[in-house]
Order: structure tokens, then C-alpha cells, then sequence
């Protein structure tokens, strides 16, 4: 949906994004006026009614009645009284509001004849109520205008402004005024009149000042942000971002915009460093940007994004004028395949212990197969279905079939890849230390942290370090060794970077459940490439495993952003490995030379490989630490042939087809469902925003519209096993098909934005077009059921879906390349984090029958 224009410039919101917020600023005015506004008036009546000569005696017969219009009238004063005295409801009155018959409030009120405080507050009221009522009708025609029109459907939207602009304006000042008013008259009177009305009457007093403030504070934001804009070009271009769009859009300022975007990431870093006090790193960051390396750290992202949002809009021409909200659109076609895919997969019903919502997938050993679906734009993997046809959805969205192993319990290969992964996955997890593991118990951490060290220190007995002990140290440059010292002393010298209470270590060894003892060696120290990683002696698997933290840090997340590929031929001859044309990740190959060097440097790997030769080296990471194994494990496997590697989470764009490839045999990788890291390329992402605005042009329908659709689909049908062919017809009545699309202003925009998009990708060279992948062979957990009792749907309310809560997971073997779409959904970021990995190949490892204790 194109942008809409308040005050002749441009705004980030679309005429069909206004529904929503129209609605929840009419909620808000309709319990103001007919909630708040008559039970403050019905108290404040009263009050004036009350004379201030009254005493505390709460009889009608000693009050006076200058209240009533005649009684300036002596002679009809009595009149008035008696008619007082009969009048059924002020006798209740004085039962009912005993509050105003207080001394205190005789006392406040005597000597006020003309009772100007209740008086005032009438008025305020009174403005309140035609306040609201003018409210109400305005929002309510927001909400019908901003019904109308599509990206397909060019509307003239001078009502749906007028209306907007009316409330921007005289409805802005009317409610700027009664707050003045109100908070002038308040402040002078609430002490004198405060014990005249009951503590309730006060709390909706103070709401309603507060819903008007806030209601105050948003429009007087959006007017700031108005008034902040330069105003749109008489050729109809935006002014808002206007100097964006005169520096980046165009080719001759595209180093203007590649620094823009440099000076932008790297304010940003600063900024969240210094604001968290460097809880979360940033240190370096700070003293790099002084130090002026902004291009080293922040160039590769900074192209990367001036090509993503190139031509969005040129200097004199009109660009395509999209808004932030028409991304959900894309929703609907993974959604629609993935529907598609368990219909097709279900096959037996439910898995034993499984509610009737999940889908199984069991089978005998590797003859069961899932039928997925891929769209059309990727290349055909060896696996795909000689004879299938390609399915063409009712939004027409090509997709090709492919088959994919279900992992079954009963063949040994797939059992002992899921229970390895099990086993493994805590120590991934454990190497996060405190930040994730107060994450996982915010209210109980530091109790189980102490209780846990306590234990220790309880078993803590002086004794003579052990001989692998000294070997191991006595190679260790930055260490003592101690051939007397206690062994509960010993555990404190195994540990760089801790603090001086020893947190790091009490998390890792309480996330991994790890025994001080097995502990050999870790490293907290974090910063550009340096890594925090950790030596762990797994006994009952007879395994060294060395696990790599993913990324916690800015740093790290610098480091995520050097996305120019690196060449690994060089690397490749060197360790004897085959990388003859072969590219990865740059950040990736920076941190794993800093940690193979820190290895080599201490000679701990080398030593506890000596030291237990039937032991087996296992290489696990996380995310950025995943990829950082991965190269590791191609550098140390021509000395340590019998080495695995487990990735958790890697990231899509690592490495190239070949590598990917060829260290199937020793590397294993898993993926938890929707997560977007192993997903995440430059590929991908232009894919993903390509999609989007094509299926805009598409719509039919206004964003509210589709959004009514889709909740009443949940409401209908489970989100993976619902009623398809009602799916295809929604579909279809949202957007045009392929060959229906009407001609429109948005239509032009973007075939303008493809063509400037294909030139500004070719003008990068050959390393632009290399294509990246996950590496390994990859266990996908895919969603594929889910509870349905109370407390999990409560869980995925509150969370708006992102939580994981009841649903239940199926391994499937995937492809490499089968990650080449970026899935849209309420867990694709909460589906990365490692303590959800850990627990679901957890679950799917009890469900094989494994034993994960």
C-alpha cells in the first residue's frame, strides 16, 4: 500500500494500516465518556448540591439551600426545605454518599458559597464529553476511509487526510486545552477538596487524566515527527527520509549511501554499548570508532543494505512507495505450502502419546519419506521426485515437491544421530554462562547458583593435584602450576576472563550439569574475533569436546556482518583440506584463526588428546560458534582424523555447495523449525523482499481485511493441519492471479525497482554471486503438532506465538539447499536461541526411547 501524506509529507504508515489504531483510540474515548464522565459526574452533582453550612450531623433538617434558584426568596425558602425534606432521593443521598458528610469535608467546603472547584469540574466534564463525542464520530471515519484501497486500487485519499489531519489539529488542541485546565484547577483545589469524595472517585479522576495524556503524548509525537519531515516534491516524491533518497537511491551517490549506512550501524553499536553500561560488550566498538575503522567493521553490511533498499525512490523520479507493514504479506504463501506439506505427510494419525492434533511421520526405517515443498526459484536438489508435478496454489505460487527422510527410531543411524545431538546440545548451551542461564530461571537463577556452589565447596578437600593435571598446566602459559595445591584451588586457575566470584563458571558448569572435575579449560574472554570457548571432559562418551559460544555480544555482531565471502584455497592447502574454489563467511574465518591460534598457543587440545587417546574430539557450537566449528574441524581433521562436529543452529550463508557438502561423513547439523539464521543470506533476504512486494502488487484486499481472514482461519483450524482447500479459496480471494494483476502505479514502480536492482547486483562482481550454505548433514525439527490443553494456549497467547510451549517436533533430513527461503513466523527468531534447541532434540530424543539424563 502505498504511503500516506499528512501535511504534504510522507509518513510510514499506509491508508489500510490506520484500522487498527483507530480502533484502540475508540475504545479508549468510548469508556472515557460512557464509563469515567458519568460516575465522576454523578459524585461531583452531589457535592454541589451540599452546602457549605452544613454540619456533620447528616440531617436535612440543619442544612442550607442556596442551591435551589428560589431560595433567595425568603418566603420561599421554607418551601424549598419542606420539599427537601419529603424528596425521597435527598433523604438517600444523605445514606449513600456519607463521605461528603465528613467534618472534613463541612471544613473544606465551608465559606464557598459558590462552590468553584465542583463547578469546574463540571465544566472539565462537559468538555471531556464533547471532547469524546467529536472523537469518536472522527475515528470513526478513519477506520471506514482507511478500509478502502489496495496497492492494486489507486485512491485519492484527500478524505481519509482531512479526517487525520482534523484530529492532528483542533481535536489535538481541544484535548491540549483540558489538560491545562484540568492540571491547573486540580493542583489549586485537590488538597482542600480531597476528603469530600471517596478514594474510587479520585482513581477514575486520575485515569482519565491519564488516558488523556497518553492519548495527548502519541499525537504529539506524530506531530514532532511530521514537523521533523521536509515536505514531499511537487512531483509527488516523499520528503520524509528525502535525504536518504536523494543520496542512496541513485548511482552516482552510492559511496554517500554505503557511508550513510556505515555512520548508521556504527551509531547504533555506541549507542546500545554505552546505554547497557558494556553489559553485552561494546567496549571495542567504542575504541575502534575512535580509532576510525569504521570501514573494516561496518563496510561489508553497509553495501549490502545500500543495494538492498536502492531505488526505493530516485531524485527526480518516483519510487516505489512501500511501508514497513505490507511485509506480513508473504504469510500467506508459506503458509500455504506448508499446510500443504502435513497434509500430504500424514499418514497413519497421531503418534503414540501425541494428542490428535499431531501429525505422525513414522514408518519402517528410511522407506518413509515426507512429501515438502520449495518454491520454484531455487535449484532442483538429487532428490527430488522424477515424476512429480510441479503444485501450483490458487495465489499462484509455483512450488516444487522434494521427498525427505523422516528419522525413524528404529534404523541404528538415524537413533544414534538424535541421540548424539541430545547428548551434545547442553554443552552448546553451557557456554553462554550467566546471561542465558538467567534467562532460563530470572527468578530462581542466583538461589540455584548459590545453592549449587555451596555443594561444591562442601566437597571441596584439600589433596595433591593429579599428574594430567600438572601436564595439563604446566603447558599453559598463563597459569601457575601447583603440584601441591588443593583441587577445588586448581578449578579456579582453569578459568580465563572470569570475574572475581567466579560467575562464568558456576553458569557453565550448571548449564551443562558438568561436574568441576570434567572442566579442563575455558576461555570468557570476548571481543573482535576473540571467542569465548570452553574444554569439556565428557567421560561416559569418551570424548574431548570443545564447545564455542555463539553470539552474545556487539562485537559478535559485528562480526555476523562481514559478509564478503572469503576465499579458502590458501586455508585449504595449508591444513589439508579441499578448498579450491571454495568460499565462507569472512567474520567466520577471522574468529577461527584467533581460536586456532589460542589453541595451539596453550597446546591443551594436544595435551588432553595425549592424554586420553581413545577419546574422541567433538567440536560443538551455536550459531556464529557453529560456523566457527566448522572451520575449525576442516583445519584439525588431517592431525585428528577420528574428530565430529555437531552445529546447532549454523549459519545459511557459511559455506560453499562443495564444502557443504563433502563433511557430511563427520558433520552433523540441527535446525529448530522456522529459524531464520540458517536461512539468513544476502540471497534470501533479497528473495524474501522481492516476494513481498510482488504479492503486494497482487492484493485485493486491505491489510485489515487480511488480517480478519487470517485470524478467523486460526480460529477455524489447526495452523498445521487445517481444512486446505478452505486455505486455497481464502487465498485466492486475497489476491489476483499471475495473469490478472491490473496495470497500476505500484505495478510500474516495481518493475522500475527489479531493473535497478539486476544493474546494481551485476556492478558487485563475482563474489556478490557466490552462494552460501549450511554446512553438513542437517536434522530439521519440524513442527508438526501441538497440545491442546489450556495452559499451552494461555503460554501462546501471552507470547503472541512465539513461545514453543506444547507443540511437538518431527527429524527430518534435509538438503542444503532446502533452506532457501526465509520462513515469516511468530518463532523465527525465539526458534534460534540454544536452550530451545537443546530441549526439543531433548524431547525428540525421550521419544526415541533415549535416555537424556
Amino acid at each position: 500500500m502505498p504511503a500516506l501524506y499528512l501535511f504534504n509529507r510522507r509518513t510510514l504508515l499506509a491508508g489500510d494500516d490506520l484500522q487498527l489504531p483507530s480502533l484502540s483510540f475508540g475504545v479508549v474515548l468510548g469508556v472515557q465518556l460512557f464509563v469515567f464522565v458519568p460516575y465522576l459526574l454523578y459524585y461531583t452533582i452531589e457535592l454541589r448540591l451540599i452546602d457549605g453550612d452544613e454540619t456533620n450531623s447528616g440531617s436535612g433538617a440543619n442544612l442550607s439551600y442556596s442551591w435551589l434558584p428560589w431560595s433567595e426568596s425568603a418566603g420561599l425558602e421554607s418551601a424549598g426545605r419542606a420539599l427537601y425534606e419529603l424528596d425521597d432521593y435527598f433523604e438517600a443521598l444523605d445514606d449513600l454518599l456519607p463521605s461528603m458528610r465528613t467534618e472534613a469535608c463541612s471544613t473544606a467546603t465551608d465559606n464557598f458559597r459558590h462552590f468553584l472547584y465542583p463547578n469546574m469540574v463540571l465544566w472539565n466534564l462537559a468538555m471531556v464529553a464533547i471532547y469524546c463525542s467529536l472523537s469518536l464520530v472522527n475515528e470513526k471515519r478513519i477506520f471506514q476511509l482507511s478500509s478502502l484501497g489496495t496497492p492494486t486500487l489507486t485512491l485519492h485519499r484527500v478524505p481519509l487526510r482531512a479526517t487525520i489531519e482534523f484530529k492532528l489539529t483542533y481535536l489535538f488542541g481541544f484535548n491540549s486545552v483540558m489538560l491545562i485546565y484540568a492540571f491547573s484547577y486540580l493542583t489549586q483545589f485537590i488538597g482542600k477538596y480531597g476528603a469530600c469524595f471517596p478514594t474510587a472517585w479520585w482513581v477514575v479522576w486520575f485515569l482519565l487524566l491519564t488516558t488523556q495524556s497518553v492519548q495527548f503524548l502519541l499525537v504529539l509525537t506524530t506531530v514532532i515527527s511530521l514537523c521533523r519531515a521536509k515536505p514531499a516534491q511537487t512531483d509527488g516524491t516523499s520528503g520524509f527520509y528525502q535525504r536518504h533518497i536523494d543520496s542512496h537511491n541513485t548511482h552516482s551517490n552510492a559511496e554517500e549511501a554505503e557511508e550513510m549506512w556505515m555512520n548508521r550501524c556504527q551509531g547504533l553499536c555506541k549507542t546500545i554499548a554505552l546505554s547497557t553500561c558494556f553489559l553485552f560488550g561494546g567496549r571495542d566498538i567504542v575504541s575502534h570508532s575512535a580509532e576510525g575503522q569504521a570501514e573494516t567493521f561496518y563496510g561489508d553490511v553497509a553495501r549490502a543494505l545500500s543495494d538492498y533498499f536502492a531505488d526505493f525512490g530516485t531524485h527526480n523520479k518516483r519510487g516505489l512507495d512501500v511501508v514497513p507493514s505490507d511485509v506480513h504479506m508473504q504469510a500467506q504463501r508459506k503458509m500455504l505450502a506448508r499446510r500443504e506439506a502435513m497434509r500430504q505427510r500424514s499418514e497413519h494419525g497421531s503418534r503414540p502419546g501425541n494428542t490428535s492434533n499431531a501429525v505422525s511421520l513414522e514408518g519402517d526405517g528410511q522407506t518413509n519419506s515426507a512429501l515438502m515443498f520449495r518454491s520454484d526459484n531455487s535449484p532442483p536438489s538429487t532428490t527430488d521426485l522424477e515424476d512429480s508435478v510441479p503444485t501450483r496454489s490458487n495465489s499462484d505460487e509455483v512450488y516444487r515437491p522434494f521427498s525427505r527422510t523422516v528419522l525413524s527410531p528404529t534404523n541404528n543411524e538415524d537413533f544414534s544421530r538424535i541421540e548424539e545431538g541430545a547428548r551434545f546440545a547442553r554443552y552448546q548451551l553451557a557456554i553462554y554462562t550467566w546471561v542465558l542461564y538467567y534467562y532460563k530461571y530470572p527468578v530462581s537463577g542466583t538461589v540455584r547458583l548459590i545453592g549449587r556452589a555451596m555443594k561444591e565447596k562442601s566437597k571441596c578437600k584439600p589433596g595433591v593435584a593429579s599428574d594430567s593435571s600438572r601436564q595439563l598446566y604446566e603447558h599453559t602459559p598463563d597459569m601457575e602450576s601447583n603440584e601441591t595445591g588443593a583441587n577445588c584451588e586448581m578449578s579456579h586457575r582453569r578459568i580465563i576472563g572470569d570475574n572475581c566470584i567466579g560467575i562464568h563458571e558456576s553458569t557453565l558448569l550448571a548449564h551443562g550439569k558438568i561436574a568441576p572435575d570434567d572442566l579442563a579449560y575455558a576461555s570468557f574472554g570476548a571481543g573482535f574475533y576473540e571467542t569465548p570457548y570452553c574444554i569439556i571432559i565428557d567421560r561416559k562418551w569418551k570424548s574431548i569436546v570443545l564447545a564455542i559460544r555463539g553470539s552474545l555480544t556487539l562485537e559478535d555482531c559485528v562480526v555476523d556482518v562481514l559478509l564478503e565471502p572469503s576465499p579458502l584455497d590458501a586455508l585449504g592447502e595449508r591444513y589439508g583440506f579441499d578448498g579450491d574454489g571454495q568460499y565462507c563467511h569472512g567474520g567466520v574465518v577471522e574468529c577461527t584463526m584467533w581460536l586456532y591460534e589460542d589453541l595451539k598457543n596453550h597446546r591443551i587440545l594436544e595435551t588432553l588428546m595425549g592424554e586420553f587417546p581413545s577419546y574422541t574430539l567433538r567440536v560443538v557450537g551455536h550459531s556464529l560458534g557453529a560456523g566457527i566449528g566448522f572451520i575449525l574441524s576442516l583445519m584439525l581433521r588431517s592431525t585428528i582424523p577420528s574428530l565430529r562436529c555437531l552445529c546447532y543452529s549454523p549459519p545459511g550463508g557459511l559455506v560453499t555447495w562443495d564444502l557443504a557438502k563433502e563433511c557430511s561423513g563427520f558433520v552433523n547439523s540441527f535446525v529448530l523449525d522456522s529459524d531464520i539464521v540458517p536461512r539468513l543470506s544476502l540471497d534470501n533476504m533479497e528473495r524474501l523482499r522481492d516476494e513481498v512486494l510482488h504479492l503486494i502488487s497482487r492484493v485485493k484486499l486491505s491489510k485489515f481485511e487480511i488480517a480478519q481472514q487470517i485470524m478467523k482461519r486460526e480460529a477455524l483450524d489447526d495452523m498445521d493441519t487445517g481444512d486446505l482447500d478452505y486455505i486455497l479459496q481464502q487465498n485466492e480471494d486475497m489476491l489476483y492471479r499471475e495473469d490478472e494483476i491490473p496495470e497500476s502505479q505500484f505495478l510500474q514502480d516495481l518493475r522500475q525497482f527489479e531493473t535497478a536492482q539486476q544493474e546494481r547486483r551485476a556492478s558487485r562482481g563475482l563474489k556478490r554471486s557466490v552462494a552460501l550454505y549450511p554446512p553438513g548433514r542437517i536434522t530439521h525439527l519440524v513442527k508438526t503438532g501441538q497440545r491442546a490443553d489450556c495452559l499451552h494456549g494461555t503460554i501462546g497467547c501471552i507470547t503472541c506465538g512465539a513461545s514453543n510451549a506444547g507443540y511437538e517436533y518431527t527429524p527430518i533430513y534435509k538438503e542444503n539447499d532446502d533452506f532457501n527461503e526465509i520462513e515469516i513466523s511468530a518463532t523465527l527468531w525465539t526458534d534460534h536461541f540454544p536452550n530451545r534447541v537443546a530441549s526439543e532434540l531433548e524431547n525428540v530424543a525421550r521419544e526415541f526411547g533415549i535416555d537424556t539424563s
